[in-house]
């Protein structure tokens, strides 16, 4: 089931108001939820499962990293792209200007599965946190990495960590969906459209960011960042 509620929209071309659907999230059931029904499907049991996603992504990396594109079926197909302008027919790569982007396209029968979940429109709710990017202060890079020990800026909407649940804070989900939550202490700002904190120490991976506040509402809610992040 989708749980989700409308946000209001302003154009700012003109008076006219539209909504936009803001889809909630459950730290960590997601990716429990796809482990165990992966075990079931293979008849293996959760640690296997587990071993599995992990050499998917270890042999999507390899190939990523080689520069080949490739499809799983039933799933989608990865592909790379090169983004930002060049400034001559000769011209050479520009780290600077210049980033290889991941694609994925997914499959038309994934598409079609993905329509027929059920619907659950939360009620009496007009504000979450939407994170709209993430930024390493050490490399500067946007939605691609984390460095432990150095800064993060996170931009976006109703943001601010606040709130007595259990549950608040800033987030880091590993592969595993083991989350990391980051001291209080070591958020440095905090405010509506901007966070900026120490990122705490991370094994080599991928992780998945999640805001979880109160800001605005009596009841928690959460945002994860779609973007995986990557620590090396």
């Amino acid at each position: 089931m989708i749980d989700y509620y409308l946000c209001k929209h302003k154009f700012s071309d003109s008076e006219k108001e539209s909504y936009h659907a803001v889809v909630t999230h459950t730290e960590g059931v997601d990716q429990k939820r796809f482990v165990k029904m992966l075990s079931e499907t293979l008849n293996i049991n959760e640690g296997e499962a587990k071993n599995v996603i992990s050499g998917m992504g270890t042999a999507a990396k390899s190939l990523l990293s080689q520069g080949w594109s490739f499809k799983i079926e039933g799933l989608g197909a990865f592909s790379l792209s090169i983004t930002g302008s060049f400034t001559g027919p000769d011209a050479p790569f520009n780290s600077a200007n210049n980033k290889i982007a991941v694609r994925f396209l997914a499959d038309k029968e994934l598409n079609t599965a993905a329509q027929s979940a059920s619907l659950n429109r939360l009620h009496g709710v007009e504000h979450g946190p939407i994170v709209d990017s993430v930024e390493d202060k050490l490399t500067e890079t946007v939605n691609e990495k984390l460095t432990p020990g150095h800064g993060v800026q996170i931009r976006g909407k109703d943001i601010k960590i606040i709130g007595t649940d259990s549950a608040v804070g800033i987030h880091l989900i590993d592969e595993s969906g083991n989350g990391i939550t980051v001291p209080s202490g070591d958020i440095l700002e905090n405010g509506p459209t901007k966070l900026l904190f120490i990122c705490p120490p991370l094994s080599a991976g991928e992780y998945t960011l999640q805001i979880t506040t109160q800001y605005k509402q009596s009841t928690p809610r959460t945002y994860s960042f779609t973007p995986s992040l990557t620590v090396t």
